[in-house]
C-alpha cells in the first residue's frame, strides 16, 4: 500500500482527532489554524485515503465489567490439513478475543482477549481451544496496565 503524503495540518488534523474524534468540527478548524472549509476537505481526503480508518469508542475495562485480560500465545498443527486457517477461523467467530497477530518465533499467533470472568476465561482455553487444529497454547494473564497508547505518533 502507498503511503499518503501529511503535511502539517493534516498531521495536526489526525493528532488531535486521535484525542478526540468527537471534537465538533468547527473547533477542530480552529485549532489547525485552518477555515472550516479547509479543514473539511482535508478531513475528507484523510477519510478517503483510509489514512482515517474509522471512529470509535474506547471503553474503560473496569466500569465495562472486565475482570481478566490475558495473552495468549496459540501455536496450530502443522501436519493437519488448513490448520492455520482453521485457527484463523475459531479466532474471528471467538468474541472474546479482540486481537490476534501472526507472530514469529515459537508459536503462530498471539491474541490479546478480555473476559468478564476467569470462568469465562477458563472455558475459552480449556474448551473453545481443544480442537485438533491446536497443538500448543501459553497464557499470560494481564496485570496493571503500564502503558495503553492507541494514538500513532506522526
Amino acid at each position: 500500500m502507498q503511503e499518503v503524503p501529511l503535511d502539517r495540518h493534516d498531521v495536526s488534523i489526525l493528532d488531535i482527532l486521535q484525542e478526540n474524534s468527537q471534537i465538533p468540527r468547527l473547533e477542530l478548524a480552529e485549532r489547525v489554524g485552518l477555515s472550516s472549509s479547509q479543514c473539511f476537505r482535508r478531513l475528507k481526503r484523510l477519510e478517503d485515503t483510509g489514512i482515517i480508518e474509522r471512529y470509535t469508542a474506547i471503553l474503560n475495562k473496569d466500569k465495562a465489567g472486565i475482570d481478566v485480560s490475558a495473552a495468549i500465545m496459540v501455536q496450530y498443527r502443522k501436519s493437519e490439513v488448513n490448520a492455520r486457517q482453521k485457527t484463523i477461523e475459531l479466532v474471528q467467530k471467538t468474541s472474546v478475543i479482540h486481537e490476534c497477530y501472526s507472530v514469529t518465533g515459537e508459536y503462530d499467533f498471539m491474541l490479546r482477549v478480555y473476559c468478564k470472568t476467569m470462568k469465562e476465561f477458563n472455558t475459552l482455553v480449556n474448551d473453545t481451544f481443544q480442537v485438533s487444529f491446536i497443538s500448543g497454547l501459553h497464557s499470560y494473564m494481564l496485570m496493571d496496565c503500564i502503558k495503553d497508547r492507541q494514538n500513532l505518533a506522526l
